[in-house]
């Protein structure tokens, strides 16, 4: 058996260049596009919060053409993704936390969904 413990994935290291860089150009994107238009977000630094949602995107995105299926795998780093997004959503608008709470639980009936969509395919 051989030691692949100091070995790394070549398209694993390719995959996660490529979602830094997708997330980097997006980011710029948002800056440049704030620069030109009214476009402005006051807590600019959530932005910062969606590196773990394109990290999770872009996990599933990989297990999903390494297996050719949508596994559990996969299915978890979208779903646990939505609520981190919804954060960077509500603290980038400026929504009322007051008023959109209920957005949490839609979330997470929409990972039990998911969970049980999973269950029944297997």
């Amino acid at each position: 058996m051989m030691n692949t413990e100091g070995q790394t994935n070549p398209d694993k290291k390719k995959s996660e260049g490529m979602a830094s860089g997708l997330f980097l150009i997006a980011i710029g994107v948002i800056f440049l596009v704030m620069q030109f238009t009214d476009l402005h977000f006051n807590n600019w630094w959530a932005l910062f919060i969606l590196i773990p949602v394109f990290v999770a995107w872009n996990r599933a995105f990989s297990i999903f053409s390494e297996t050719g299926e949508i596994t559990k795998e996969a299915t978890q780093a979208v779903t646990g993704s939505l609520f981190p997004l919804f954060v960077a959503a509500i603290f980038l608008f400026n929504w009322d936390w007051g008023q959109v709470w209920p957005g949490f639980i839609i979330l997470a009936g929409v990972s039990a969904l998911a969970r049980g969509w999973r269950r029944q395919s297997d």
